[in-house]
């Protein structure tokens, strides 16, 4: 009963050609039409004996699904499933089941768009992965198996495969403390990953990428004295050896390296994003200068031809980057060889993304040769970023045309010199061009997959001469390209209407890796951004959090953008659930996002609040406030429904009691937590309903909220030190369940909570003691891993702490790890191996930035009540050169506009705002001898100035 060959299979589904889900190519794929109930079933044509299987996905993957088998297409049992599909390649197993048909299926209430299925392989009990256990098999997504402390699943692939980690879906009972590990023989271990903190739900490992037969996961300890069930555990396999982009990296491998995408190498590529803050589409940019233009497109990858020989940016001995006026986003990498130097500029305009590639001989003799702009059927975002293949059936140059799969791609400002198309044949189109300029027929069409073409611009140019090439892609349908532009005046274009959008430059200090980076966020938000709301990034995140777009809208609030913030607001509020609750995740239409932990991750209701009133704060904005005051009584009110779900579990006495349920919020839990930041955004929420309920008039409302707020914050209290106690590390925890320090979200407490009067001051040393020691390791030489730049968090406590010495040193690291630095933005996750292929998340990450651009103007200003707070923590150096300005930065004592120079021994501080005056203003100044404002002396105290409200200052040190 072996498995027939699938020239006998026979397929049918609820839609689409399932064919291609069958047929042995794995460029093509099944991709059903939106249903409820999407559906493939296979007809093996004879009875056979299963024993496991593999499904490979395309863009889109199911996140749960089963496969059943049946003898007579009639009764059907389940031989496999998952919960948790992740999409690239998945594995089952499962006891050996006789079978002719094979059924797979998924849930899609919402008829969201169906999957991409590319292939499912079957297998026989002797070639499908097993387990070396007797009776666990059952646990590769058939049944739950019972694990006993000590026990183990050893899963032997039967073959070595790239594993990149594994996730455990544990049931009632559960693992407090287990292992993975990887084996090359089965008989010698190593371990990738320990989880120590069970607490139920799910268990993720993930590792950098390595090779290994054998995968085992041990129990240690167990929630219940009989063991731990486990539910599934999940493989998670890099699917590339099969798949077209392993053929690419086989021909990459066999190549010149600096002539092929990078990430076909197994080298990590930073990138930019290219688009308009009034349009939608996005384009990628990569460090070298070659260009995605859409999401899921092939690239465009600029070669240089010297002579006869061919270069690629990568072999070059320097690349420098750069953006227009230093943040605009309109960037530019320049390399050189051989006395010629490439100088490739980008930027979206009327739909379109346009790269002008400019050729300058900077060798004092006349030079000859050619730009080769390589098409590869590859995107800039990587594999193992969900990016990868980027499949090519037809390809066609008609003029200075050119078309993918009968589609304009691209069009050049002037006609190739030499066309070169070609199949994946052991190698792309380069192998034909490596040599010397090419030719073949300018059109090819394949089932492959994997076309490529090059085309060829000839140049020869005298000493100092240079010439250009202009490339115009479409960023979305309906946009027909224009390469035919003067392209200097198309970037001074964009450049003014960039400029115009986002207004002057709020924030100037003697740093301009600072200065330029603050400005450069806003105008990547609006990049980032859909119509109407914010995303994190470009390709990875295509979704909307409140998470995240609240960070940006305050971003954009504090660079003078107050419109686009109340837009955002309001938008959202038109999407809460009549209860209140404050749908965490919405897609980029609007519409809810359903998927897993759409409805348990309780900081939206704070992050959604929060941001309303600050933006209130902020503009005074009658309208707005009418607009947004229901809702946000609506989302506070869901609060207090949230703790009352606490309460009937937990008493008075209970570390629990009042805090708001677990929840997913945090991401640093695989599983639902007690997490205290879901309680800083709710006591920020109670505390911000009360102020927008006073400025309204709305005084029992205002009351309430005062009161809940009151209640809250003496729970929220009690449960921190209860938990320190428990602990016994004097340490602040990041949850009440799990006992885990954590600084980094402890820190929102500060900014943008605003609630650190709640934190135990008792605490607070020994907590930021171990944030600092933490992130002086992350800085160090020997420094091994990952973090994610979200520790810019911290930067707010240091200052609010005085511990001055650890806020610059994190500004320094966050200033590091900007990759390219010079194109002033962040990914998600930050490798001490910038070059490894390892996931980062996304980029530009613009909660980070949005987060980076607070953090800087609260170092800088910050309103304290009725108190103004300038320079709170302002390093040293920021008054190098012209010294500090603000200019039309908004505030809630209106527009402010300072400038703060010194000499020697003397500063002088110019400050005027067009709004309600401060009280007072202190003003930080190490060393300060004497300070005068308005001809008034001040009083210093230490490094602190304080002054009522004034117009000039001038300060002796």
């Amino acid at each position: 009963m072996n498995v027939p060959p699938k020239a006998a299979w026979k397929a049918t589904a609820s839609s689409g050609d399932p064919r291609h889900a069958i047929d042995d190519r794995y460029s093509t794929a099944w991709s059903g039409e939106p249903a409820e109930r999407p559906w493939l079933e296979i007809d093996l044509g004879a009875a056979a004996l299963l024993g496991g299987l593999e499904i490979y996905w395309g863009r889109r993957a199911s996140s749960a699904y089963c496969f059943e088998g049946s003898q007579d297409g009639l009764q059907w049992m389940r031989l496999c499933g998952s919960g948790h599909g992740e999409g690239g390649q998945e594995i089952f197993a499962f006891p050996p089941t006789p079978a002719r048909f094979l059924r797979w299926s998924a849930e899609n209430p919402e008829r969201r768009p169906g999957p991409d299925i590319v292939e499912i392989n079957l297998y026989g009990p002797a070639d499908a992965a097993t387990t070396l256990e007797a009776g666990r098999i059952a646990a590769l997504g058939h049944a739950p198996v019972l694990l006993r402390k000590g026990e183990s699943i050893t899963v032997d692939f039967r073959f070595v495969r790239s594993v990149v980690g594994a996730l455990v879906e544990w049931g009632e009972s559960y693992g407090l403390d287990f292992s993975a590990y990887l084996s090359d023989d089965g008989e010698t271990f190593r371990e990738l990953g320990r989880i120590t903190a069970g607490g139920g739900g799910n268990g993720s490992f993930w590792w950098p990428r390595a090779s290994s037969r054998f995968l085992r996961l041990t129990l240690h300890e167990a929630s219940a004295p009989e063991g731990a069930v486990v539910d599934e555990l999940k493989l998670r396999i890099l699917d590339s050896d099969r798949m077209p982009i392993g053929q690419l990296e086989r021909a990459a491998r066999a190549g010149r390296g600096e002539l092929y995408p990078q990430s076909l190498l197994g080298r990590q590529v930073y990138w930019t994003v290219l688009g308009e803050f009034d349009r939608e589409g996005e384009a990628l940019f990569d460090e070298y200068g070659d260009l995605e233009p859409r999401r899921g497109s092939p690239q465009i990858t600029p070669l240089l031809r010297a002579g006869e020989r061919l270069h690629g940016a990568p072999a070059s001995a320097r690349i420098r980057h750069s953006l227009v006026g230093g943040s605009l986003p309109i960037p530019s990498v320049i390399w050189s060889v051989a006395g010629l130097e490439i100088r490739a500029t980008a930027l979206a305009h009327a739909g379109q993304a346009l790269v002008e590639y400019r050729i300058v001989n900077t060798s004092p003799a006349s030079r000859k040769g050619a730009l080769v702009l390589a098409v590869r059927p590859a995107q800039i975002n990587p594999y193992w970023q969900h990016g990868g293949h980027a499949p090519i059936d037809a390809i066609a140059v008609i003029g200075r045309e050119a078309r993918i799969d009968d589609q304009i791609y691209a069009a050049f400002s002037r006609e190739p010199d030499a066309v070169t198309v070609a199949d994946c044949d052991d190698g792309d189109v380069v192998r034909l061009i490596e040599g010397g300029a090419s030719g073949t027929d300018r059109s090819l069409r394949s089932d492959s997959g994997l076309l490529s073409a090059a085309v060829e611009f000839a140049f020869s140019l005298p000493p100092a001469a240079s010439e250009a090439i202009v490339v115009a892609a479409p960023l979305r349908d309906g946009v027909t390209p224009d390469a035919d532009v003067t392209f200097s005046a198309v970037r001074k274009d964009v450049a003014r209407r960039w400029r115009k959008k986002i207004g002057p430059r709020r924030i100037t200090v003697g740093d301009p890796r600072v200065t330029e980076t603050v400005e450069a966020q806003i105008s990547l938000i609006l990049v980032n951004a859909t119509r109407s709301a914010f995303k994190p990034g470009p390709r990875n995140y295509d979704r909307i959090w409140i998470r995240d777009g609240s960070a940006q809208a305050l971003a954009l609030l504090w660079a003078g953008l107050a419109e686009d913030a109340e837009d955002f607001v309001l938008w959202y509020s038109q999407r809460l659930y009549p209860n209140g609750m404050v749908p965490p995740i919405l897609d980029e239409n609007g519409a809810i996002n359903r998927g897993y932990g759409s409805d348990i991750e309780y900081d939206a209701q704070g992050e959604f609040v929060c941001v309303a009133a600050e933006v209130y704060r902020i503009t005074r904005n009658r309208t707005f406030l009418t607009a947004v005051l229901e809702p946000v009584v609506r989302a506070t009110r869901y609060i207090e429904e949230l703790c009352a779900r606490t309460n009937a579990q937990h008493g008075p006495t209970s570390r629990f009691h009042g805090l708001l349920p677990p929840s997913l919020s945090h991401e640093g839990y695989g599983e639902p937590s007690y997490s205290y930041w879901d309680d800083f955004f709710a006591l920020s929420a109670f505390r911000g309903c009360a102020f927008l309920a006073d400025a309204a008039g709305e005084r029992e409302i205002a009351a309430r909220a005062r009161a809940k707020a009151k209640e809250f914050a003496e729970n929220l209290a009690h449960s921190l030190r209860m938990t320190s106690a428990l602990m016994g590390k004097g340490t602040i925890a990041g949850s009440a369940d799990r006992e885990d320090v954590d600084p980094t979200s402890t820190s929102i407490a500060f900014e943008p909570c605003r609630v650190e009067d709640v934190l135990p001051p008792e605490l607070l040393a020994a907590t930021y003691n171990l944030c600092a020691a933490q992130i002086k390791s992350l800085g160090a030489p020997h420094f091994e891993g990952s973090f994610t730049p979200y520790v810019v968090r911290n930067l707010n406590a240091f200052v609010s702490l005085g511990r001055f010495e650890d806020a610059f040193g994190l500004l320094e690291l966050l200033l590091s790890c900007r990759r390219p630095e010079n194109w002033r933005h962040w990914a998600e996750v930050v490798w001490s191996s910038p070059r490894a292929p390892l996931y980062i998340g996304d980029m530009p990450h613009t909660w980070i930035g949005a987060e980076f651009v607070t953090a800087i103007r609260s170092m800088l200003l910050r309103e304290n009540g009725d108190a103004l707070e300038l320079f709170r923590g302002a390093p040293d150096h920021w008054w190098d050169g012209e010294g500090i300005i603000l200019r039309d930065l908004p505030t809630a004592f209106g527009v402010v506009d300072l400038r703060a120079r010194r000499t020697k021994s003397r500063a002088t501080i110019e400050l005027a705002s067009a709004g309600p005056r401060p009280e007072r203003v202190t003003i930080r100044f190490p060393g300060a001898k004497r300070a005068c404002a308005d001809g008034q002396s001040c009083v210093i105290d230490g490094d602190v100035i304080s002054s009522a409200n004034f117009s000039r200052m001038v300060i002796d040190f």
